[in-house]
């Protein structure tokens, strides 16, 4: 870390732990009041449940009935219990003791009908009914007079139970009433069997026992992973505004942001600094409140060994914080920096505090899966993906998608924000911040766009992305027949040309930055030329041996992205040839590489050589995100290529690699002879034959050879030493 931003990190974060507010929202909230609020409200239920179970309930009876109801009261204090709706069996003379008594515990009669105080008192409907409405009473019971008779009779009898179910104690009663009344009906029902001298089991014919397969802490989960996330996530936030509003709208009115910014250190530092400090309260505020919570649910759940907190679950799920931590330490400081004072900072931020906990709100309903378009949806990928762990449902490939995706959202939220601190007329004027952030004519001329600014285009870049691919995507599963090749070249034309190609241009055109420098528009060396064709050539099928070896170990569902009647019709004709080389070759070459090797990577910069070759690689490998499978394979691909870029200072060499390896991967194997088999879903991918794979091999070396060769005569010719 820089000398000054550790300096700036170290400062804030001392004074930071120095206020109040803070050590109450990060350490004394989730110390204190988690466990009052859990561990109290638990023990509260507890104690106002068994006051509930224990109080004497009044229950009004018509005139001439309350001798019936004390009666069928007392039959089922009595009786067994009536979910198994008959009595235990006799014991018979010499039966094994042992047996008889699992018997009688299997029929014993529940623990809290035998609390139940029940009153009678006779009264009139009407009155009873007012005396309901008034609270004097707990429910109406209304029994006809002659019940005895009819049941005896065996005629049906129609009883009623009028109860007020916006009281709780009224809902208790109605409760016991309708057990003491099954109960009755149990005995009723086995007094009639005997009379027929039938067996019990005439009744119950066979019996059904159940049992849980869950583990104790899938069944915690399963009960927490709806409300969990939404509190982590929650508590993340609160711990990352405090800070954020008092570094940012509280140093101004201090007046001491303007000593800060006056320092030898640049914007940046002094940025990242602050968004260091902010993000480690935020991620000490979540993680405390994690365990906190953990510990309390595991208090309570150690009374019971069938529910548990899942502990092994917390790892990852703290690991899933990190990213989106960053992420809202980055937005609540730059909101936070348009705003003159602190009143103003918090009035910018409930929105922004609000946003969230509506996302949340959607994953809290039944039905809402980690799929599709929620994949990179932030806030709603972390929620859902917490509680997919909870569960142990998680995949490898959600866990990727959310933590990609997250990790862009932060970048690009710290490079909006280091944009912010490095404009004085928009950190320090009063009023119309955003105006002046956002208008053109305050940027300075630049010969290529600044790192914080490529990284903002590519987090900005990368979900447009994804829900292009994933449209793709969908339209071949379920239409497969239908993408010929003018659907294709749609979906070509708006994803590359609209996206990777015109969206860089117009981007540099309004940031103020060089075309030419921007997007290496530098004539190569031929030795370049030579390396970069003699790579294309060998690449694809380098890179279709990887791919072989990947899919023995990561499930794919095929290679071809059901691209058939497409395929089908560009190699029926030398014009569909023509047309398919252009639009699954040429277009990606010439636009891709316009984006990742142009307007990224340099501004990205060259003065850091292979940390900005290995991060270009590693953002061109997860935008191709489909197949999922590839993306290591196309990362490398894309290292290769970016150092291609680099050595010889040019696009254009990536662009003939890139169009040679797709455009080869196509017609490559008719060329070759090779096997034409399609890959079955599920199934490896088949091998390269060797006696193509070793020459493509010593072929692709030669050619990086000449790339790493032509850098000493590219520095030749621009003069640099």
């Amino acid at each position: 870390m820089n000398v000054k931003v550790r300096a700036i990190y170290a400062k804030e974060l001392r004074d930071m732990l120095r206020d109040r507010r803070t050590i109450f929202a990060s350490i004394i909230i989730p110390l204190v009041l988690y466990p009052l609020l859990i561990l109290g409200t638990a023990e509260v239920a507890q104690m106002a449940k068994a006051k509930l179970e224990r109080e004497e309930l009044t229950v009004a009876v018509l005139p001439d009935t309350k001798k019936i109801a004390e009666k069928i009261h007392a039959i089922a204090l009595d009786a067994y219990d009536p979910v198994h709706g008959i009595p235990p069996p006799e014991k018979k003379e010499g039966e094994d003791a042992k047996g008889a008594e699992a018997d009688e515990k299997l029929f014993m009669p529940k623990d809290s009908f035998k609390t139940a105080k029940v009153i009678f008192n006779e009264m009139t409907l009407e009155a009873a009914r007012a005396d309901l409405a008034a609270g004097k009473i707990r429910a109406i019971l209304v029994l006809p007079v002659s019940l005895t008779e009819d049941i005896a009779a065996q005629r049906k009898v129609d009883l009623l139970l009028e109860y007020d179910q916006a009281e709780r104690v009224s809902q208790s009663a109605a409760s016991r009433l309708r057990e003491m009344l099954e109960r009755y009906s149990s005995v009723v029902v086995a007094q009639r069997l005997k009379e027929k001298a039938l067996s019990p089991s005439f009744l119950t014919p066979f019996t059904l026992e159940s049992k849980n397969t869950a583990a104790a802490e899938k069944v915690g989960g399963s009960i927490l992973g709806g409300l969990l996330p939404f509190i982590f996530i929650m508590m993340l936030m609160t711990g990352a505004m405090h800070p954020a509003i008092d570094l940012t709208a509280g140093e101004k009115e201090r007046s001491t942001l303007e000593t800060l910014v006056g320092t030898p250190a640049r914007p940046l530092e002094i940025i990242t600094g602050k968004f260091l400090a902010i993000a480690t309260i935020s991620l000490f505020n979540a993680a405390l409140n994690v365990g906190s919570f953990g510990g309390c649910f595991g208090a309570l759940g150690s009374k019971t060994a069938a529910l548990q907190f899942p502990w092994s679950a917390l790892p990852l799920t703290l690991l899933l914080l990190v990213p989106l931590a960053l992420f809202f330490s980055g937005l609540l400081l730059l909101v936070s920096s348009f705003a003159s004072n602190t009143k103003e900072a918090q009035l910018y931020c409930v929105p922004v505090y609000l946003l969230p906990v509506s996302m949340m709100a959607i994953t809290m309903q039944p039905g809402i899966e980690l799929q599709g378009p929620l994949l990179i949806l932030p806030v709603i990928n972390t929620s859902l993906l917490i509680k997919e762990l909870f569960l142990y449902h998680g995949t490898v490939q959600q866990i990727i998608f959310v933590m990609v995706s997250n990790c862009f959202y932060a970048a690009g939220m710290v490079a909006l924000a280091a944009r912010a601190f490095a404009r004085e007329e928009v950190l320090f004027s009063a009023q119309g911040s955003l105006r002046l952030f956002l208008s053109r004519r305050f940027f300075k001329p630049s010969p290529t766009p600044r790192p914080g600014d490529a990284v903002l285009i590519a987090a900005i870049f990368f979900p447009l992305n994804f829900y292009l691919q994933l449209w793709l995507g969908k339209l071949v599963l379920e239409h497969p027949d239908r993408i010929d090749l003018r659907s294709l070249a749609t979906i070509v034309v708006v994803s590359q040309y609209g996206l990777f190609f015109g969206g860089p241009l117009v981007i540099a055109r309004y940031l103020k930055t060089e075309w030419k420098t921007t997007f290496q528009w530098n004539r190569p060396s031929m030795l370049s030329i030579i390396g970069a064709a003699l790579m294309g050539c060998s690449a694809w099928l380098l890179t279709s041996q990887l791919a072989a070896w990947m899919s023995r170990v990561w499930p794919q569902n095929g290679g071809d992205m059901g691209l058939d009647e497409a395929f089908k019709q560009g190699s029926s004709s030398v014009g569909g040839m023509i047309m398919l080389t252009f639009l699954i070759a040429f277009s990606p070459a010439i636009c891709e590489e316009h984006f990742f090797r142009g307007f990224f990577q340099q501004g990205l910069g060259r003065k850091n050589k292979w940390t900005t070759i290995l991060i270009v690689g590693a953002t061109f490998g997860v935008f191709h995100i489909y197949p999922a499978f590839r993306i290591p394979i196309t990362g490398l691909l894309g290292v290769v290529i970016a150092y291609t870029a680099f050595q010889s200072r040019s696009i254009w060499p990536g662009v003939l690699l890139h169009f040679l390896n797709n455009g080869l991967a196509i017609f490559g194997p008719v060329l070759l002879g090779m096997p034409q088999d399609k890959p079955v879903p599920g199934m490896p991918f088949p091998d390269v034959p060797v006696k193509f794979l070793i020459p493509a091999a010593i072929l692709f070396v030669l050619g990086l050879l000449a790339v790493k060769t032509d850098k000493k005569q590219a520095l030749e010719k621009s003069g640099i030493p």
